[in-house]
């Protein structure tokens, strides 16, 4: 449970009495972290300096009264994915500046006529909520983080359940240094299929979920066991396999996908936005020097050609 010790309180009046009164009857009430000031611009100085869980503030000063204050401190909560309890303290409680009040972003309005007891109350419980608001946005930042961690280590795409393009790179390089030193060569085809424009201005074409399931198994259902197929980026997926030194390069192989690929693919996606399909192949048996992964993938998608038009070479 969440203990007055533990919040935070910086008071705002433009008269120092004013605040005196106030911070002695928070004292009084349990409250131990009181900070007081006289005008707006020394709060922000003092909320910068220390965060705070409660600002109770005098609704009308004469330089920024307590709803331009508290228009200032919701744009530091912005910029600093915070969120601190605002409480106004005025002589006018009309429901006319309630309504004003509230509408500025102000959690609590209390009267200066108000015992302590009151005041301590309701000090507490926007300190309470405060400091449920922030536990919620730090567990969101640190969730969000682990997230982006986590897809940034992932090496499975998650719309398809293939390798990623890190999972490709690591596996391709694998293949490059393993025929380095045993002899053999490397190959890989590659598949990209085009979307039309988008409906939506501004909204990047994707494959639909359907085309991605057939790619994906048409791509597994023609592989050997130790043959690699993997989604390179939203439109682009790759095949990569090694054959012996006293074997030819075959690239029947790719063919085979390619054509399975464009076989169970409709040319459409489900808003019936056209498709096209390109392909390419890479192969090399030379590693003196051994070419880079990038270089490679560098060089099929030069070679892309619409897939009626691929041949074997």
């Amino acid at each position: 449970m969440l203990q007055k010790e533990e919040i935070s309180i910086i008071v705002v009046d433009d008269l120092q009495f004013s605040c005196e009164v106030v911070k002695s009857g928070l004292k009084k009430s349990g409250f131990r972290d009181i900070r007081t000031t006289n005008s707006a611009s020394q709060a922000m100085l003092l909320l910068n300096q220390q965060r705070a869980d409660v600002i109770l503030a005098d609704f009308w000063m004469p330089d920024t009264n307590g709803l331009e204050l508290t228009d200032l401190v919701r744009r530091w909560d912005d910029a600093n994915n915070r969120y601190t309890g605002i409480i106004l303290l005025t002589a006018e409680d009309t429901v006319q500046s309630i309504v004003v009040a509230f509408d500025h972003g102000v959690d609590d309005f209390v009267s200066k006529s108000a015992n302590q007891f009151e005041l301590a109350a309701r000090v507490y419980g926007a300190g309470r909520i405060a400091h449920g608001q922030n536990k919620l946005r730090q567990l969101n930042q640190e969730l969000t983080l682990r997230y982006q961690f986590d897809r940034q280590m992932s090496l499975v795409d998650a719309d398809t359940g293939l390798g990623n393009r890190r999972h490709f790179d690591r596996v391709l390089e694998s293949m490059i240094n393993e025929c380095q030193a045993r002899g053999g060569g490397v190959a890989m085809g590659m598949v990209r299929v085009e979307v039309g424009s988008s409906e939506q201005p501004g909204q990047k074409p994707r494959l639909g979920s359907g085309t991605l399931r057939s790619i994906s198994s048409s791509l597994r259902t023609v592989l050997r066991p130790r043959d690699e197929v993997a989604r390179l980026d939203e439109q682009s997926f790759a095949i990569a396999l090694t054959f012996p030194a006293s074997g030819a390069y075959n690239c029947h192989l790719f063919q085979r996908s390619f054509n399975s690929i464009n076989q169970h693919t409709r040319l459409h996606n489900g808003r019936g936005t056209d498709l096209r399909m390109l392909c390419s192949t890479w192969h090399s048996n030379s590693f003196d020097p051994a070419p880079g992964v990038e270089q490679i993938v560098g060089e099929a998608e030069a070679r892309l050609t619409p897939v009626e038009n691929f041949q074997c070479a």
